[in-house]
């Protein structure tokens, strides 16, 4: 492989260096074959099958992109978006996982033809910068809401009480309690790995931990096997799903097109802009190269069986030990394809393990409110109700109301040259759907 393909010397790096930034990247990232695979066996998918898949679009994505766009980014499924699929379209809204997939595929094609047309822009300022943050915040309070009930830190409760404390005398949730904070400290100090690292050990730990007349984790039969074949899910998806429920399926396939368009470019532009990677504005360089990649990956995504790829933000770690081009995201793309083979090993990590992952990304996201200006009361108010539907409800109705409140409280401000025309329509169109389901 010629280094000049990837102008390693030019970037200022090294072969080396390269390798070393790869695995940094891939050891940040990892855990995502241990979290995804269990969010998604939620909605029915068989979990051996989705973490063959996670490993598998995980690695031809990051290496697409290495490829495309010659960035030191990697990609694999979201975080959040799937959450939307699982937790919202599946288990909220009664959609077949194979519909959900089916608009996966859409929202994919979608994202290309917005980006390669230009259009992309103009969805992306239809949302001021307030509510793209509290989109970004709302998905991670969702998150870590997720990860506290799977744990079973929080739990129902009777009305008018939402949710309680659950039972914190039980080894399980005590040892899902304890992940938090180990998780957030090791983030805190930097340590490579953090999240998979505080997996792993907590699994271990599960070893010992009575549940019921075994225990809460069991070693593995053996440690390496031949990947889970992927029959139940590749090709699986329905495309007709969309035009079938086209009035219900709408601010669905809306909220998953926003959540990979903000997502993806924020963390591209943050990786990008880290690695020195920025025209003379302060822009990412060749962004429709990576954007497209990004888009190219969620169709081959719902084909293979499961949901939107994403950037993930966690290829700084890899720009921070000195990567600089596409080899990183090619070699990580290669360490992924490599862990198809420990699915016996990931496939013994209890919930109680994932649970403090969950919670810290969650967080993570949610830090974002914190930029969200407040003091306009207008598209604060927005913003916040943005996040608490989101929370409370689902993804894609917490959106749609955002986007509602914010262009109506405009209007009756008489600040409605602000609101973006594309803004009106999309509200328009959410109000019209709320209004005949």
């Amino acid at each position: 492989m010629k280094t000049d393909f990837f102008e390693i010397g030019s970037r200022g790096s090294t072969p080396l260096r390269e390798l070393l930034a790869s695995l940094t990247t891939f050891a940040t990232m990892a855990y995502v074959l241990a979290v995804h695979p269990m969010i998604m066996a939620d909605a029915g998918m068989d979990r051996a099958q989705v973490i063959t898949v996670t490993a598998l679009v995980a690695g031809l994505a990051s290496i697409l992109i290495g490829l495309m766009a010659n960035v030191p980014i990697a990609q694999a499924p979201g975080m959040g978006s799937n959450g939307l699929v699982a937790y919202t379209l599946v288990l909220g809204m009664g959609v077949p996982w194979q519909g959900a997939l089916g608009l996966v595929f859409w929202s994919g094609v979608f994202f290309l033809l917005l980006t390669v047309t230009g259009i992309r822009k103009i969805l992306l300022d239809a949302y001021p910068s307030d509510l793209k943050r509290a989109l970004t915040a709302g998905i991670g309070l969702f998150i870590m809401f997720i990860g506290l009930k799977s744990a079973g830190i929080v739990v129902a409760a009777p009305e008018p009480i939402l949710l309680k404390l659950g039972s914190l005398s039980e080894p399980a949730v005590l040892l899902a309690l304890a992940g938090i904070p180990l998780t957030a400290a090791l983030l805190a100090l930097g340590v490579p790995g953090a999240i998979l690292i505080v997996i792993l050990a907590l699994t271990f730990v599960a070893f010992s931990i009575p549940s019921g007349s075994e225990t809460l984790a069991a070693p593995p039969a053996q440690w390496l096997a031949a990947p889970a074949a992927i029959d139940q899910l590749w090709l699986a998806l329905d495309p007709g799903y969309l035009w079938r429920h086209l009035g219900a399926a709408f601010p669905a396939l809306l909220s998953l097109l926003f959540i990979d368009l903000f997502s993806s470019l924020a963390a591209a532009n943050a990786v990008c802009q880290r690695a020195g990677l920025t025209d003379d504005e302060g822009n990412m360089l060749r962004p429709m190269r990576i954007l497209s990649a990004d888009a190219l990956a969620t169709m081959g995504a719902s084909l293979a069986g499961t949901t939107t790829t994403n950037v993930y933000g966690e290829s700084a770690a890899g720009v921070e030990s000195g990567g600089r081009t596409g080899l990183v995201a090619i070699l990580v793309g290669l360490l992924f394809l490599l862990a198809m083979f420990t699915h016996p090993l990931l496939a013994i990590i209890p919930p109680q393990a994932v649970a403090p992952a969950l919670v810290v990304v969650g967080l993570i996201m949610f830090s974002e409110a914190a930029d969200i200006d407040f003091s306009d009361r207008v598209t604060g108010a927005a913003a916040a109700l943005t996040v608490l539907l989101m929370a409370l409800t689902s993804i894609s109705n917490g959106m749609a109301i955002g986007l509602i409140v914010y262009v109506l409280a405009m209007s009756l401000v008489g600040r409605w040259r602000s609101v973006h025309w594309m803004a009106y329509l999309l509200a328009s169109s959410f109000a019209l759907y709320f209004l005949l389901r």
